[in-house]
């Protein structure tokens, strides 16, 4: 199977993701797409918790981790990308976002915060979840566009990338301080190490 074919392949599954959850789950992903503008959506969101936005969830998860793991890899090999080097950044990506979740939620079991847990796990992963689906078009670009396009659409991209974690990083202090009460200095630390280090250790990777 040819470079070309394996990776049309995985593309071709990353939309029928999206479309199944325009087609069947179209009322739940309009909330999470909300819940990035307005907290009331992701209230509205997590009350109404239950097989349909569970579901929605894992799709959407699963679209994320695949796009921001060919992003990452066309990015890092460029033309000498192939399945294995793919798969090695997904399986690297995937244990990043699930550590991530598990970080938080050992956090708030040890600070007796779990309702604070399952908001912060909630609210740093949907600016990463609708940020690897608007992520879609632009790494179809990066594989299947006739001119090299590569170095303007990866830029284009860390600059989505950094607008989602500014709105992320907005949020997620204005939970931590105004809603619970948390440590300015706790809270600047977890930003720092989860949110804003990999970011800056991925851009330095790429552009230096």
């Amino acid at each position: 199977m040819t470079y070309s074919d394996t990776f049309f392949i995985i593309l071709t599954f990353d939309l029928l993701l999206i479309a199944l959850l325009k087609a069947f789950y179209q009322k739940f992903t309009k909330q999470l797409f909300l819940s990035v503008f307005a907290q009331r959506y992701a209230n509205q969101y997590l009350k109404e918790e239950n097989v349909f936005t569970e579901r929605v969830t894992f799709l959407v998860t699963t679209i994320m981790l695949i796009n921001i793991s060919l992003f990452l890899a066309k990015t890092i090999f460029g033309i000498n990308l192939n399945l294995s080097d793919f798969l090695n950044v997904f399986i690297c990506t995937a244990i990043f976002f699930f550590s991530k979740a598990i970080i938080i939620r050992l956090l708030g079991h040890v600070f007796m915060l779990k309702s604070l847990a399952k908001l912060g796990v909630y609210f740093s992963f949907l600016f990463d979840r609708v940020m690897g689906i608007t992520l879609f078009p632009i790494v179809v670009f990066m594989f299947f566009s006739p001119i090299n396009s590569s170095p303007i659409l990866v830029t284009f991209s860390v600059v989505i990338i950094v607008l989602f974690l500014a709105v992320k990083i907005f949020w997620l202090w204005k939970i931590g301080i105004g809603g619970f009460g948390l440590s300015r200095y706790y809270l600047f630390l977890y930003l720092c190490t989860l949110e804003i280090l990999p970011l800056l250790v991925f851009t330095k990777a790429v552009f230096y």
